[in-house]
């Protein structure tokens, strides 16, 4: 990025100690942008200082390391390019390999036989590895018999009692170098004698037990099954982890459940302000224009409402009531209108909450005629709004609609197609 990136970085950290200062960042936010911008000039800054060194010998890594890539500026004849190169490491001479691979098979020879006695009696898994770490060699096994002994060193499960004999190569060979060594060896495969497959026999023999001795009262487990004793007990099923899940879920169905049980209240409550609205700010503009002051209508509104045995809450009377019990504590008119409209958080009542803090200060003219406009305003919107309503039910129906037709048409036509058939 040249020099554009230098005093790119350097303006990250001088706007990070700025935002910081200005609190539009928190100390660690500040810190991360800064510790950013600062690595990174660091780096460019390198990057910089040695891309005019001159390059002419580039040291391999030792053998066995991988390939790497170097980015560099070719400059021939006063023209420059960048270009990248690929740097293989060292590769062995043949006498190393030869040493390497005779070391390493001798670590392969120690694991083959896996959990097996010897490879002279194999009757589980073989470990066949493709390679060995800190050796630069790819293994390949083969098998001459693989019905009886897999390439992956597994032998069949269903054999004959006697050992057959398997022969097994394996082709060595250098990454990166023309180098392959063969090494083959035998062994003897025989049944599984695994713990699993006794496990299989046992299944079976209780089986056979058990058809044997339907016509007795009781079934009797074996105390002994191929010169092993066994015993057997009853398992209590453990229902704890079901119970913690159901906990869980309970948990979170129940933090959702009372999250939308607020919105449901929230969103209530806001349907009734809206509704409430114009008939209070119709009210409103009639006591104003009878000549009472806006705090005067305000409490005898509240009042009538206090005196009535509602039947229903009606959350923007009790907000009126509220409103007029903090001017009567000592809160200044202003500063009561601004709180109610910002406890009602509903457009209307905060229009209305304008409307009285702007003409508290002027005097009451002109606040009838404004309140009488505003009522419109609000009965417009709420004509508008039942329209949206109305619209969005309909859409809400329409799948259950169509679920009921296809159901009628099911039912109509699949009497009409058996009826052809027969």
């Amino acid at each position: 990025m040249g020099s554009i990136g230098g005093a790119l970085y350097g303006m990250g950290a001088l706007a990070a100690f700025v935002l910081w200062k200005k609190k539009r960042l928190d100390k660690t936010g500040a810190l991360l942008l800064a510790a950013g911008s600062l690595l990174a000039f660091g780096i460019w800054a390198g990057a910089l200082a040695g891309k005019e060194q001159a390059l002419q010998r580039i040291e391999r890594e030792p053998a066995p390391g991988g390939q790497r890539t170097l980015k560099v500026e070719a400059e021939a004849e006063g023209e420059r390019r960048d270009m990248e190169l690929s740097v293989s490491p060292q590769a062995y001479r043949e006498e190393e390999l030869q040493s390497l691979c005779e070391a390493m098979w001798e670590e392969v020879e120690k694991g083959i036989a896996g959990e097996n006695e010897s490879l002279d009696r194999v009757t589980g898994a073989l470990n066949f590895p493709d390679r060995v770490a800190g050796y630069p060699f790819t293994i390949t096994w083969s098998s001459s018999d693989p019905q009886t002994l897999s390439q992956e060193g597994k032998p069949a499960e269903t054999l004959s009692g006697e050992g057959r004999p398997v022969r097994i190569e394996a082709e060595i060979r250098a990454e990166g170098q023309d180098y392959t060594q063969i090494r083959s060896f035998y062994v003897k495969v025989f049944p599984s004698q695994e713990k699993e497959a006794f496990w299989k026999r046992l299944q079976g023999y209780l089986e056979e037990l058990e058809a044997d001795s339907r016509a007795d009262t009781a079934y009797l487990l074996p105390e002994e099954f191929e010169g092993k004793t066994l015993s057997f007990h009853t398992k209590e099923q453990d229902e704890s982890g079901m119970f913690f899940l159901l906990g869980i879920v309970g948990a979170a169905a129940l933090t959702i459940g009372k999250k939308k049980e607020a919105e449901k209240k929230k969103r209530e409550r806001e349907e009734k302000l809206e509704q409430e609205y114009p008939n209070m700010i119709l009210r409103m503009a009639m006591l104003i224009g009878a000549g009472m002051s806006i705090s005067g209508a305000l409490k005898r509104i509240a009042g009538e409402y206090g005196r009535e045995k509602q039947k229903e809450e009606k959350p923007l009377y009790e907000e009126l009531a509220a409103a007029c019990r903090e001017m009567e504590s000592g809160v200044s008119e202003s500063s009561v209108y601004r709180n109610l409209g910002a406890r009602c958080a509903q457009p209307g009542m905060v229009r209305f909450s304008a409307l009285l803090t702007q003409y508290g200060k002027s005097g009451a003219k002109g606040l009838k005629k404004a309140l009488q406009e505003e009522a419109q305003t609000a009965l417009q919107e709420r004509k508008e709004r039942a329209k949206r309503l109305g619209e969005e039910a309909g859409t809400k129906l329409l799948l259950p609609m169509t679920m009921m037709l296809v159901m009628v048409m099911a039912l109509i036509m699949i009497p009409a197609f058996t009826s052809f058939g027969g």
